[in-house]
């Protein structure tokens, strides 16, 4: 047996490399499932993809250098033959963190080794408590039942189901940062990759029959000949619960991420009204004249900010880079004319672009897109379609708009964005914003861009471009804000606030975890559409300390059309405003630092300098309780509309919460 063990944590391997334990000593907690450390995809011949196992290497060793092992493993057999891949990993301790870096050798003639999945924790032992908590979706998910979710991933055709069954989750651009959390109340495993290149990386889990493998997968694409070394693999059975694990991840980000102070227009605003002056299908919904009854009906419900959308000749995404000025609605003059009294009478305009869509119906698709788009494999563009609709349903049904995607790393693109910000410079807008440059880029394979091929370090290119972009911008106008769509931990790091995805429909949302991680970036709700469920909803966003997106019926209307919306919105902005510095501008801590006795209410705990605020929300039943904050001394509540306390100690408040309510409750630290 081979083993590391620094009295917090212990590995150990058998003469054949198998991970036989892997286990927090304090509890010990056992999570290894006696599995080989590794599966590689390769392609040869005409077969893209063939499997190859750890548990298949003829020559396999594992030696000890002071407090490292070296794993070593040659002589590579599958169905499909010998192959000369040869893979060598070194193990390390920090800690509470099992530490993995893997050198790759292809010395074949001519096979490719596309897929390196490492560190994998084959049979993993789940408990039956044991919780998946990943950040798909760019927020969070929390999956309450592991193998009905493996269960729940079944491909119909497209999959080898007979094989196994696999839920994945690529990052970055869908998952927002490179770990995710196999979690329990007094025990949790965090699988990270503390990658500085930040290349695809996809967080998998297979069910395999009755066993469940974790780790992550690289695609070094790696051909005859070529050598590389992947590092910052890590392993981490804490003892504690997921907040724990969390915090070594963000440990990680501290040491690359710098924030940037947000200029006032950020800090002090609510959220935004987000409305589509033209449509995709040229329907015209508002006009540059409209900008007057728009801020009134904002200025309102406690909202100042019109997210303009657009507002352009082709309209809402259409003829993307091109943004002509409607001449119908009077051009740039009139537009340039609305903003500037929308801005004296109160308000804040962001100006809309796309960051990386390029309409093919242009002529500047014509004339560039086509050099500058991302490229498939087969040499053919990478498109996408958003298909909507007016009153009918044929352009929903068949489409309408076709789009190629800008590489990132091309120098083009970045001149092209540049020139869009001058635009919103010029308008004098406070702040300018580009759609889609947190999302998922494909791996461009077009080899005349001058990156390599498939070029998987392509959202590190986009996270570079998004430093430049705003260094521009901010030369020319610091106070003017930056902002993107979608949340990842590369991306964000460069902007004053992002767009958010916002899954609430989805029964495991769970954006606690990011907000937890990240309570530095300003991210705003999304998806109040209508007038349901409002107290719910609203008062979930503020639990969570974000903005408001108003986009009622998909930023077709004003909130003046969802009366009780904007009713609920005008007191809850009117409860933000009151307490701005603890609630929007403070730190999100999840629960830590409170307890609440009543697991039925939902509670969220933030932070700001000698104080810490407790929301409290019920749902459609009343619901009372006690708050306990060890080492705080109760100082004031407040509420939306209802809810009252009464202090049964310093440190210990008892509350009373109707149906549908939100409670505020203040403590000195």
């Amino acid at each position: 047996m081979h083993i590391l063990n620094n009295g917090i944590v212990e590995i150990s391997f058998d003469d054949r490399a198998r991970l036989i334990s892997l286990r927090n000593s304090a509890t010990g907690r056992e999570w290894a499932g006696g599995g080989g450390l590794w599966r590689i995809i390769f392609e040869h011949g005409r077969v893209q993809e063939e499997e190859m196992t750890a548990e298949s290497a003829r020559e396999i060793s594992v030696s000890r250098e002071a407090e490292t092992l070296r794993l070593r493993w040659s002589g590579m057999q599958c169905a499909a033959g010998s192959f000369d891949f040869r893979i060598e990993a070194v193990v390390r301790l920090e800690g509470t963190q099992v530490c993995f870096d893997a050198r790759l050798e292809n010395r074949t003639k001519d096979a490719i080794l596309r897929e390196f999945q490492f560190p994998f924790v084959k049979n993993v032992n789940l408990g039956p408590g044991t919780e998946l908590l990943t950040s798909a979706v760019c927020d969070g998910i929390r999956y309450r039942d592991i193998p009905a979710l493996q269960e729940s991933s079944r491909t119909g055709y497209v999959g080898q189901d007979n094989k196994a069954l696999e839920f994945s989750c690529l990052y970055p651009g869908l998952a927002a940062a490179n770990c995710f959390l196999l979690a329990e109340p007094e025990n949790t495993l965090a699988v990270m990759s503390l990658d500085p290149t930040f290349q695809c990386t996809l967080h998998l889990l297979r069910k395999r029959g009755e066993e469940i493998d974790a780790g992550v997968v690289k695609y070094p694409f790696l051909r005859p000949g070529e050598t590389t070394t992947v590092t910052g693999y890590r392993l981490a059975p804490v003892a504690g619960d997921w907040h724990r694990a969390a915090d070594l991840y963000r440990n990680w980000c501290d040491t690359w991420r710098v924030t940037s102070e947000k200029p006032s227009s950020i800090l002090h605003s609510n959220g935004w009204h987000r409305l589509i002056l033209r449509h995709q299908y040229g329907k015209q919904l508002f006009h540059y004249r409209d900008l007057p009854k728009i801020l009134k009906s904002g200025l309102e419900a406690g909202i100042d900010t019109l997210f303009l959308f657009g507002w352009h000749e082709g309209g809402h995404d259409s003829r993307y880079p091109e943004y002509d000025f409607a001449e119908d609605e009077g051009g740039h003059d009139e537009l340039k004319k609305q903003i500037a009294a929308f801005q004296a009478n109160g308000g804040h305009v962001i100006l809309y672009f796309n960051g990386q869509l390029i309409d093919t119906a242009t002529d500047f698709y014509e004339k560039t897109g086509k050099r500058i788009s991302v490229k498939l494999p087969s040499g053919r563009e990478h498109t996408e379609v958003y298909p909507f609709g007016g009153d009918g349903t044929a352009l929903r049904i068949f489409g309408n708009k076709v789009f190629v995607t800008a590489c990132p790393g091309t120098d083009e693109w970045l001149d092209v964005l540049k020139h869009l910000a001058d635009q919103a410079i010029e308008l004098g807008c406070d702040g300018v914003f580009f759609d889609q440059l947190g999302y998922i880029s494909r791996p461009c394979c077009d080899p005349t861009h001058g990156h390599r091929v498939p070029f998987m370090e392509v959202t590190a290119a986009k996270a570079e471009m998004i430093r430049k972009l705003r260094e521009y911008v901010k030369r020319q106008r610091p106070e003017m804000s930056f902002g993107i769509e979608w949340f990842n931990d590369v991306t964000s790091r460069h902007v004053d606030f992002v767009h958010n995805i916002y899954d609430d429909g989805n029964p495991g949302h769970y954006p606690e975890f990011m907000r937890y991680l990240f309570p530095e970036v300003v991210i705003t709700d999304r998806g109040i559409r209508d007038d349901t469920n409002i107290e719910r909803r609203v008062n979930r966003a503020v639990r969570l300390g974000l903005r408001s997106d108003v986009e009622i019926y998909r930023c077709r209307a004003l909130i003046d059309e969802t009366p009780h919306y904007k009713a609920y919105l005008t007191k809850a902005n009117a409860f933000r405003e009151r307490n701005r510095d603890l609630v929007l501008n403070g730190r999100f801590r999840d629960t830590l630092g409170a307890r609440c006795d009543n697991p039925a209410v939902e509670y969220s705990v933030f932070e700001a300098p000698g104080r810490l605020g407790v929301i409290l929300c019920s749902a459609e039943t009343a619901e009372r309780g006690a708050v306990t904050v060890p080492g705080g001394r109760f100082r004031r509540f407040d509420r939306i509309t209802a809810g009252s306390v009464d202090a049964g100690s310093a440190e210990q408040i008892r509350f009373e919460l109707p149906p549908d309510s939100l409670l505020l409750l203040e403590f000195e630290r």
